[in-house]
């Protein structure tokens, strides 16, 4: 089983957000355990920090220009990273240049570059449908009135008794 035997491509969105990484699924995605290659990972950390250092303290643009070099880089790592994980997965990305792109989403046309980022993302991805589906039965369990269930959202765990 892949990660994409629903037959369409997994949308894995691209932005700064405070967490330590730009990839995000249904939640961050640590660049270690992405297996991206180490200049993927080093342009999308320097493309993070340079968003930080283009903003003013109340979270604007230092200028117009920050704000396109901003959108113009994310472009640029959005196909990066379609190219590396094949046509199975999708880019989304979304500027916060004001009257900026709209979003984009970017989806490489051919294989993968990169075997061992694609196993590491199918992964994540069979992992949090297992979670999901997990969280959906525990949900039908406490509609139909049947057993006990609690829910840890920060680690998305699902206890039952």
């Amino acid at each position: 089983m892949t990660a994409t035997d629903s037959g369409h491509p997994v949308t894995l969105r691209l932005f700064p957000d405070y967490a330590g990484t730009v990839l995000w699924m249904s939640g961050p995605v640590d660049y270690e355990a992405s297996g991206l290659t180490s200049g993927l990972i080093r342009a999308l950390r320097s493309w993070e920090e340079s968003y930080y250092r283009s903003l003013t303290p109340d979270l604007q643009w230092v200028s117009a220009e920050a704000g396109k070099r901003f959108t113009t880089n994310g472009v640029q790592l959005a196909r990066c990273l379609a190219d590396e994980l094949g046509e199975d997965y999708q880019i989304e990305f979304t500027t916060y240049e004001k009257g900026g792109a709209p979003a984009g989403v970017f989806r490489s046309s051919g294989p993968a570059r990169n075997a061992d980022a694609v196993a590491r993302f199918n992964a994540l991805v069979i992992a949090l449908q297992a979670q999901e589906d997990e969280g959906n039965q525990a949900q039908a369990d406490r509609q139909r009135g049947k057993g006990w269930y609690a829910w840890a959202p920060l680690s998305g765990n699902f206890f039952r008794r």
